[in-house]
């Protein structure tokens, strides 16, 4: 069995909360993890030294490793000295099957000297197990699985509407200024979210007062990252 903790050492983690949408689009809020979380750390005897939110970060399409504040997570965690990052459950650091999962877990520990992943839906003693492996594999493919059958209820919908004439596809385009002023924003060291809501801004999203206009003004925190990063919108 593997060891999931160092002897007699004081318990620590940063907690990672991750969304994958904005928390002002859908409705979801990361800080709803925390409610699952900080007892599970009062329970556990563990210290959560800091919390990091990645909000708009898909774990269908990134592994932890291509998500700017998993590493930051990873990084700070370092600094601090904690024992682990602690997520709320497994698909909150990934839902691209149970290969990946722990092939990430392995990589974290290796980069980071030996940090380890601790997942908030089981006791600290019960990681490791023979029995917590094969639950984690279960829950990483089922995961996956509601991954692909979403993409085929997604694109039926989708096929559905256009049958009807109603417009689906991604938002809107940006303008060549907007992408100039997203690319430098990104170039400096601005954060996608931060980007996207400054784009937003100089639309003029938040100075109507209708939110329907304001909505549909609004850019996406996904949008500005794929045109940043050179993918076609």
């Amino acid at each position: 069995m593997s060891k999931t903790t160092p002897d007699n050492a004081a318990l620590s983690a940063v907690a990672y909360l991750r969304i994958s949408e904005d928390a002002d689009r859908r409705g979801q809020d990361p800080e709803r993890q925390l409610v699952v979380i900080r007892p599970w750390c009062a329970r556990e005897g563990v210290e959560l030294l800091d919390i990091i939110r990645d909000e708009g970060t898909s774990a269908s399409k990134t592994n932890p490793f291509e998500r700017d504040r998993f590493i930051e997570a990873c990084q700070r965690a370092v600094a601090l000295g904690a024992t682990a990052i602690v997520v709320e459950v497994g698909d909150r650091f990934g839902r691209r099957g149970s290969m990946e999962s722990a092939w990430a877990e392995h990589e974290m520990k290796l980069r980071y000297g030996g940090l380890l992943l601790w997942r908030a839906d089981k006791s600290i003693a019960q990681h490791g197990t023979m029995a917590a492996r094969v639950t984690d594999t279960i829950h990483d493919e089922g995961a996956r699985d509601w991954v692909e059958k979403h993409k085929v209820k997604v694109a039926s919908g989708m096929a559905n509407a256009k049958a009807k004439g109603v417009h689906v596809g991604r938002p809107a385009k940006l303008s060549a200024a907007e992408r100039a002023l997203a690319t430098k924003l990104r170039a400096d060291g601005t954060g996608w979210r931060t980007v996207a809501l400054e784009v937003s801004r100089r639309r003029g999203a938040f100075d109507v007062a209708d939110p329907k206009v304001s909505k549909r003004l609004r850019v996406s925190h996904m949008l500005i990252r794929r045109v940043v990063t050179g993918d076609s919108v």
